[in-house]
């Protein structure tokens, strides 16, 4: 307290100014959710598409903007190579080549991570 107080003396005194007591206000974070704890989970899982093990957290959304990736809850487990195939065609070209609904996995996938937190808790 008396360093907080021999502050605000200091900043009259040198620059005439008063400084403001209060703590400067957190901005909300803008942008897609970030979750570092769901991609973690969604890397253990086996690949959405052939069941190997080694995979990663793919962002599937659309939701993304310009130049930015879409929110976490997004992600599919996939293997690398599944990733980068999944980037090379479209979403829908992905589904109809492995017989997939990214959209409903997505949807379960949140279902069962947001079950398992509440349970956790």
């Amino acid at each position: 307290m008396v360093r907080s107080a021999l502050a605000r003396w200091l900043m009259y005194a040198v620059h005439g100014e008063r400084s403001s007591r209060r703590a400067p206000r957190r901005r909300a974070r803008r942008g897609p959710a970030r979750n570092w704890k769901y991609r973690r989970w969604i890397r253990s899982l086996p690949s959405a598409v052939s069941g190997a093990l080694g995979c990663e957290a793919a962002h599937t959304g659309d939701d993304g903007g310009m130049a930015q990736k879409p929110s976490d809850y997004t992600c599919l487990p996939l293997t690398p190579a599944e990733h980068i195939e999944y980037h090379r065609f479209d979403r829908t070209a992905f589904e109809t080549r492995h017989g997939l609904d990214c959209r409903a996995l997505v949807k379960r996938l949140n279902h069962d991570w947001f079950a398992y937190a509440g349970r956790v808790k």
